[in-house]
């Protein structure tokens, strides 16, 4: 059985490398290890990236998918979503999403407070985000493929009252 996710690493990550470092260093709480915390930070915030490439090998290996070997696969435009908040079960703070296509971002919709939003009206922006990223592309995205934690503090909002 894999070993289970440290919360306190989880919530770091979300963290900016300043931030996270001056909490966690020596002058912090000193759980700070160099190489070994940059890893584990890279690791929880793109765990749905990592996630996806092997699902996609995976359906490769089983032949659930054909192995294109002669031609390039087509660069697919996928949707990412970034949530800003504290911890999984904390109220959003903001949220933003970006179109890729590839490794390129196309197109952005830039962070917005959420403060006073029910989730119901969270649940109908989201769905107009994907809305208008299909449009865009003239292709159906029904989901997010990518969904990114962030910390409040590191919200960039003008004027907001969390960033650093």
């Amino acid at each position: 059985m894999p070993k289970s996710q440290s919360e306190k690493c989880h919530r770091c990550a979300k963290l900016s490398i300043e931030a996270a470092i001056a909490r966690h260093g020596p002058t912090g709480t000193g759980c700070w290890q160099g190489d070994k915390c940059h890893k584990r930070r890279t690791y929880y915030r793109n765990r749905d990236r990592y996630n996806q490439v092997k699902r996609q090998l995976y359906r490769q290996s089983t032949g659930k998918e054909p192995v294109v070997l002669a031609i390039a696969p087509p660069v697919v435009a996928s949707a990412e979503l970034h949530l800003y908040r504290g911890r999984v079960d904390a109220p959003l703070h903001a949220i933003g999403a970006e179109l890729r296509r590839g490794d390129q971002v196309i197109f952005t919709i830039e962070p917005i407070h959420d403060q006073g939003l029910s989730a119901a009206q969270v649940k109908v922006f989201i769905k107009q985000v994907l809305q208008a990223f299909s449009e865009q592309v003239g292709v159906e995205l029904g989901k997010f493929e990518v969904q990114q934690e962030r910390s409040p503090g590191m919200c960039p909002i003008q004027g907001c009252s969390c960033s650093d």
